[in-house]
């Protein structure tokens, strides 16, 4: 399984497991120039900003793990705009990731819903 694969099978199921939880998800791939977040959500009227990481087992570290600073950058000023342009600037946010491990065979190994796993 290629990575643009794995990473849209991460983000169905993220989005699923979020759904699961009490998210209700506002958008999707939402981009802009300055980027892309995989999903929007409300969680209890906060607005969640969640970056969806996958990964295919865990030698090299855990999916959350590849959040660099510069991905963390892109990812503020994508919520900005979106905040901007669809009027939620009064919302109080923050910034979620999901954690997919997939095992060799393609199943779902593990999912972990963090909430504030980065700050603005």
């Amino acid at each position: 399984m290629g990575n643009k694969e794995l990473g849209d099978l991460g983000e169905e199921h993220a989005a699923r497991s979020l759904t699961l939880k009490g998210y209700s998800i506002i958008a999707r791939k939402f981009r802009c120039r300055f980027g892309e977040i995989d999903i929007i959500a409300l969680d209890r009227g906060t607005l969640a900003f969640i970056e969806v990481r996958s990964r295919s087992d865990e030698e090299y570290g855990l999916p959350y793990e590849t959040i660099n600073h510069v991905k963390k950058r892109r990812i503020r000023k994508v919520a900005a705009v979106f905040q901007l342009k669809y009027g939620f600037l009064e919302h109080d946010s923050r910034f979620d990731c999901v954690s997919v491990i997939f095992d060799k065979n393609g199943n779902i190994k593990d999912t972990e819903i963090i909430k504030d796993a980065f700050w603005s």
